[in-house]
C-alpha cells in the first residue's frame, strides 16, 4: 500500500476492517481496502490532510488540514458533501466525533478546542486554554467530557455542564 506521495498524517480502521483511510500531506486521503490491499477510492483537495474520521454509521468520512476546512466525504463514493470553515486563521489538526456522531470536536493551530453540530455544521463551543497548537481531541464514550492536549505539554479535560451536552446537539 504504497500510492501517497508525502507523509501520512493519520489512519483511521473501520470497524468491520475491511476498509481503512489515510491521510497525507499530498493532498489526498485514500480508501484502502484491506483484503486486496489496493485502492477503493481516492480523495482530493487543496490542502495537507492532518485529519481523517468516519462518522460512527461508518456512511461518511470527515476531513481536515493545512485549509482550516473541515470536509464530509461520501464514504462509498468520495464525493464531497459539505465543507465548512474549522478556523478563521490556522490550520485544523485533528478530529474526534461522538459515539452516535451527533457531535464532531476539531482543534488546531489556533489553539482552540470546537465542538460542531454533526448534521448543521454548527460552531457550537469554542474552548480556550491552550497556549500551543491543539494536536488531538478525543471525547469519552458517555459524552460527558472533551480531552484535548498541544504542543505546549497541556492536557485539557473540558466537561460537559448541564443543560448543554454534546447528548443534546
Amino acid at each position: 500500500m504504497k500510492d501517497h506521495k508525502g507523509s501520512v498524517n493519520t489512519i483511521r480502521v473501520k470497524a468491520d476492517d475491511t476498509e481503512c483511510v489515510s491521510a497525507s500531506s499530498d493532498g489526498s486521503c485514500i480508501i484502502w481496502d484491506l483484503h486486496t490491499f489496493k485502492r477503493r477510492c481516492s480523495l482530493f483537495a487543496n490542502t495537507f490532510f492532518k485529519a481523517a474520521i468516519y462518522h460512527p454509521d461508518e456512511s461518511q468520512l470527515v476531513t481536515t488540514g493545512t485549509d482550516r476546512k473541515i470536509t464530509y466525504w461520501d464514504a462509498y463514493d468520495g464525493q464531497a458533501i459539505r465543507i465548512i470553515d474549522g478556523s478563521d486563521s490556522s490550520e485544523v489538526n485533528t478530529l474526534a466525533t461522538d459515539r452516535d456522531g451527533h457531535a464532531i470536536v476539531s482543534g488546531g493551530g489556533d489553539k482552540l478546542v470546537r465542538v460542531w453540530g454533526y448534521d448543521e455544521g454548527h460552531c457550537y463551543f469554542i474552548g480556550v486554554a491552550h497556549s500551543g497548537s491543539v494536536t488531538r481531541v478525543a471525547v469519552t464514550p458517555d459524552k460527558s467530557s472533551i480531552v484535548s492536549v498541544g504542543t505546549e505539554g497541556g492536557i485539557f479535560v473540558w466537561q460537559n455542564q448541564p443543560p448543554r451536552t454534546l447528548a443534546d446537539l
